[in-house]
């Protein structure tokens, strides 16, 4: 079942890119153009995948290319372990400690999906009411999202205002998805999806590559090394074990050919949410 009220699901697909059903890929939307530049790609392109390539050949992602995950996802695993532990009256008490979060909490709570479960007037009901499950994807969107904190440069100036929006639409199209996975993992994957981007255009800052609409074999080519940059971390961060397991796998398969019901999920959940964040931007 479902966690948050979303869209509607779309429609299965297996093709990588997960935007190739569009016809802006998800690299040009991201960095706020309309299309892409050509066909490409161009030298300087193809020098900027080599510098990709040379990091995603280390054995490990730089922790400066994320530098606010080193701090945030143990605090998102402590919290998530006291919820686990926690009566809902002492979870209550902790979470009415963060203005952020109790708002967003409550926020959840009185949504049309869980209106139609029950009323709550304050706090404690509202975590009675979205259960440990939903408390969890509340934890892990208010404690998580400034690791989309854009960095200085051009690249990441572009793309910071887009890829928060999009990674809250794919972690509620992940969960719509997730019949075979549990919610939170497939929330959870969506939602951290798109720190591979955010290491992508911290990467092409640093290499100095002239900010530019990309081309569309380049866009093609940043979207399959974002995901594998996403899965760098997965695997460091180990969040759930099935997130740690898709971290693994992406050093051994691509989005559009791993058979991970996670990137199952991630692969089939894309295309719906690039649609809706396109709507809610036109």
């Amino acid at each position: 079942m479902a966690v948050l009220p979303s869209v509607p699901a779309a429609a299965p697909s297996s093709t990588p890119p997960a935007s190739a059903a569009f016809s802006i890929p998800l690299a040009c939307w991201l960095l706020g153009a309309d299309q892409a530049a050509g066909p490409g790609p161009t030298p300087v392109e193809g020098a900027a995948l080599e510098r990709l390539d040379a990091v995603l050949a280390q054995p490990g992602l730089p922790e400066d290319l994320l530098p606010r995950a080193a701090a945030l996802v143990p605090q998102l695993l402590a919290m998530l372990r006291q919820g686990d532990e926690l009566p809902v009256s002492a979870l209550a008490q902790r979470v009415a400690r963060d203005a952020v979060l109790s708002a967003e909490v409550l926020k959840l709570a009185g949504s049309a999906y869980y209106r139609g479960r029950g009323e709550a007037s304050d706090l404690q009901q509202s975590i009675s009411l979205i259960g440990v499950q939903g408390l969890h994807t509340v934890i892990a969107r208010v404690v998580l999202k400034p690791i989309y904190d854009h960095a200085p440069g051009p690249w990441s100036r572009a793309a910071a205002p887009r890829l928060w929006l999009h990674a809250e639409a794919l972690a509620a199209e992940c969960a719509l998805h997730a019949e075979a996975v549990p919610v939170f993992d497939a929330y959870l994957t969506g939602l951290l999806h798109d720190s591979g981007w955010t290491a992508a255009m911290n990467l092409l800052d640093r290499s100095g590559v002239e900010f530019g609409v990309p081309s569309e074999a380049f866009a093609g080519a940043l979207e399959r090394r974002a995901y594998r940059l996403f899965g760098r971390a997965a695997r460091r961060w180990a969040i759930t074990p099935a997130f740690a397991e898709l971290g693994a796998d992406t050093l051994r398969y691509s989005l559009g050919t791993s058979p991970h019901p996670l990137a199952v999920v991630l692969r089939e959940a894309m295309p719906a949410a690039l649609e809706r964040v396109r709507a809610e931007t036109a």
